[in-house]
């Protein structure tokens, strides 16, 4: 009998940039591999790598019991047709519903990577506050299982899962990030003439900060020779999105920085850039910035959970406070006008990347996992 993997992400784009490297290797290992997530247009894409992939009926911007339900029941459908031998749910809203479609299942390996806590563990709304309490106590309840495996990608969330959900550390393995293909991904040299360029690569949403970083790009630009390239798309479906009039007045006010929307070759753009930006308010571990470190950039991002494993205050980057945008102009500044500050954040960049965050390092990490849960039928 074939060992069989089903990956349960939200969309199709995030498998292709995050696990499909991954989900080769597995299938390279003897997994036959099955993908169940939203298709936005490149599910067929995925696909084409020989895998099987099954259409989620999902809004991630609903909060509807109904629509919730039929998430639910959609995904217990697959899990039921498939009868997987591992489960790999990835990303919290997906960790949430796989859980809740196999809580009295314990034949199946579980595996759960956070990949950061999302807007839920953010905000201070009392009635999400509300919400996080009963997401906490239903992850503690779900965690204590034996067939289920944690993977988080920074120290913060695993400090989380040992405090706050109380989880024996042997069922918790730090992995940190997707991993990055050092070798596509390949050091390069700044460009040699100005204007010095910083690149914001990412969903534009408020939770990446990119509303605190046009504002404090607005300020840094004055009398600068500076350019800021945007690289993403507006996620219309996620609760912190902004709004496409927001954004092009920011452009009619600002003729320096340009909004490229999706790039497919983002080595191109770290080619041409000088300065990596990623002001969010959490991640699991930014793939922006560990492509931008491989690329040798220097980093400016927010002291917080996720970011500050890939972005290190004075060794590559310059960390400032969440949501502030003055400490971030002057870090704009700072970088911008200190050449040799910038070369020498760009070496370090790419040796904290090539120490334990290549993609193949992190693979390997992965696929040994698998091999020890895997339970022949």
């Amino acid at each position: 009998m074939h060992k069989t993997i089903l990956y349960l992400v939200s969309e199709d784009w995030y498998f292709l940039s995050h696990r499909l490297s991954l989900a080769l290797e597995a299938k390279k290992n003897g997994y036959f591999v099955h993908v169940a997530c939203k298709d936005t247009g490149k599910l067929n894409e995925i696909k084409n790598y020989g895998f099987v992939c099954h259409k989620l009926m999902s809004n991630k911007r609903s909060t509807s019991l109904k629509n919730i339900i039929k998430e639910i029941i959609n995904i217990r459908y697959i899990v039921k047709s498939i009868n997987p031998s591992i489960f790999h749910l990835i990303a919290f809203r997906s960790i949430l519903l796989g859980l809740f479609c196999v809580a009295f299942n314990k034949k199946i390996n579980i595996i759960a990577t956070i990949t950061g806590l999302g807007s839920v563990f953010l905000s201070k709304n009392i009635k999400i506050q509300f919400l996080k309490f009963i997401i906490t106590f239903f992850l503690m309840m779900s965690l204590k299982k034996n067939n289920i495996k944690l993977i988080v990608q920074n120290k913060d969330d695993y400090n989380f899962c040992l405090n706050t959900l109380k989880c024996n550390f042997k069922k918790v393995f730090l992995i940190r990030g997707s991993g990055v293909d050092i070798n596509h991904f390949s050091f390069q040299p700044e460009p040699p003439h100005p204007p010095i360029v910083i690149a914001f690569v990412g969903r534009l949403i408020k939770d990446k900060g990119i509303e605190v970083l046009l504002d404090a790009f607005e300020y840094a630009s004055k009398n600068n020779n500076i350019r800021l390239y945007l690289a993403g798309s507006i996620d219309h479906l996620n609760p912190s999105a902004i709004t496409e009039d927001y954004l092009k007045n920011k452009l009619i006010q600002n003729k320096n920085i340009i909004w490229l929307g999706e790039v497919k070759d983002i080595k191109s753009l770290w080619k041409k850039s000088h300065i990596a930006v990623l002001p969010s308010r959490r991640e699991g571990l930014p793939m922006s910035l560990l492509e931008a470190a491989a690329s040798g950039k220097a980093i400016i991002a927010t002291d917080v959970p996720g970011c500050r494993e890939i972005a290190i205050n004075n060794i590559n980057a310059i960390t400032v406070p969440l949501d502030n945008t003055i400490k971030l102009t002057e870090a704009i500044i700072y970088l911008s006008k200190n050449n040799e500050i910038r070369k020498r954040f760009g070496l370090k960049s790419r040796e904290i990347v090539e120490k334990d965050m290549s993609e193949n390092f992190i693979i390997n990490k992965t696929i040994s996992i698998y091999k020890n849960l895997y339970i022949k039928a």
